[in-house]
């Protein structure tokens, strides 16, 4: 894989998707970032990292079919991918918390955001976004933040960390291709935080409520089970797990 370096930019995903625009090769490209200065999250939130510290970058991942489709597979594999590497970085109780947040024991550790694209002859593709929370030792007003550094007590090379990371990526496009939703969601479960478990979820305007989370729906929806068996699907903006 192509790995592009920069010393600053306001944002990987942004700067990967008009790096492509250009670029006529379509082919697994990385674009990593020693400060992103205006990184997005999920919900429209930014993303805060500390400059050298940690692993802000972007990967353009082509040949994805029917990616209009089956999009939350996409980013049920990323997670997972992102997942099992951390897995060999013996990382303590590693979770996905919906749609693709990365915990371990219960702090978050890392955020992923996709973009997907349709190239010129309407093949798939998609710009994969990932923060990650490696050796900073801090997080002013971000309780529920941690990094790999803080909940292991060693420091990790960020080059070999994205080399590994990036050996994982490169096989998403072919995963993706010859896997089944039904198998790949259900990797994504075992995986899946809270899942199956009584939890609080809350809703925009702050209240609160008790339900099983049954899992994910076709669209990328959480399937929330209320009281008298009322099931309900929610999207990012309309939820949220508490805990």
């Amino acid at each position: 894989m192509k790995v592009v370096k920069v010393d600053a930019t306001s944002s990987t995903n942004s700067f990967l998707k008009e790096f492509v625009k250009i670029n006529t090769e379509k082919k697994t490209y990385c674009v990593v970032a020693h400060h992103q200065v205006d990184g997005k999250g999920q919900r429209g939130t930014g993303w805060e990292s500390e400059a050298g510290k940690n692993l802000t970058f972007s990967v353009y991942l082509p040949g994805l079919k029917s990616i209009h489709k089956e999009a939350f597979k996409l980013s049920a594999l990323v997670a997972l991918g992102l997942k099992n590497v951390l897995t060999t970085y013996d990382m303590p109780k590693l979770f996905i918390k919906w749609p693709n947040d990365i915990l371990s024991r219960q702090f978050k550790i890392g955020g992923i955001l996709i973009e997907n694209m349709m190239t010129q002859n309407q093949e798939g593709a998609s710009v994969v976004g990932v923060g990650l929370n490696v050796n900073q030792e801090s997080f002013p007003n971000l309780p529920s933040a941690s990094s790999m550094r803080i909940l292991s007590g060693k420091s990790f090379s960020l080059d070999n960390l994205l080399e590994d990371i990036l050996t994982e990526f490169e096989q998403i496009p072919d995963l993706f291709n010859r896997s089944s939703y039904k198998e790949v969601m259900s990797s994504y479960y075992d995986s899946l935080f809270r899942y199956n478990k009584v939890s609080v979820f809350q809703f925009p305007d702050n209240s609160l409520a008790q339900g099983l989370l049954r899992g994910v729906d076709n669209h990328g929806r959480l399937i929330v089970e209320f009281e008298e068996d009322r099931l309900e699907s929610f999207d990012i903006k309309e939820i949220q797990i508490k805990y």
